[in-house]
């Protein structure tokens, strides 16, 4: 398997999935993203992202905020195996430079983890 890929297994397909992570209630908020964790029987993190067009009517801002997102997550999926999460992006986030949205997504992947993960 290509490590450095998003490949199927590592996403959220269906919309009852992304439901299934948001209603567990168990996230971690800041000015830029929520992001939403449920633990999942998988042994492996997917992962699920909204930017909606309420944060930008430009899909060249989604589409770099959801490649930030994955490219971040990519770097914690083994810590946060187990989980399915859900990052929704704030309108905050189309704004804000890389490395800001970098420590942002990788505060909320330790909180998580922490808070969320089934021990």
């Amino acid at each position: 398997v290509n490590d450095a890929g998003f490949s199927r297994s590592l996403r959220l397909l269906r919309p009852g999935e992304y439901r299934a992570a948001i209603a567990q209630r168990c996230r971690s908020d800041d000015r830029l993203f929520t992001v939403y964790a449920a633990g999942n029987e998988l042994g492996r993190a997917r992962l699920g992202i909204t930017v909606s067009r309420r944060v930008s009517t430009r899909a060249v801002s989604r589409n770099r905020l959801k490649r930030l997102v994955r490219e971040s997550f990519r770097h914690y999926k083994y810590s946060l195996s187990g989980m399915d999460l859900v990052v929704v992006a704030r309108k905050d986030a189309v704004e804000t430079q890389r490395p800001a949205i970098d420590r942002s997504l990788s505060r909320h992947w330790m909180t998580v983890e922490q808070k969320c993960a089934k021990h």
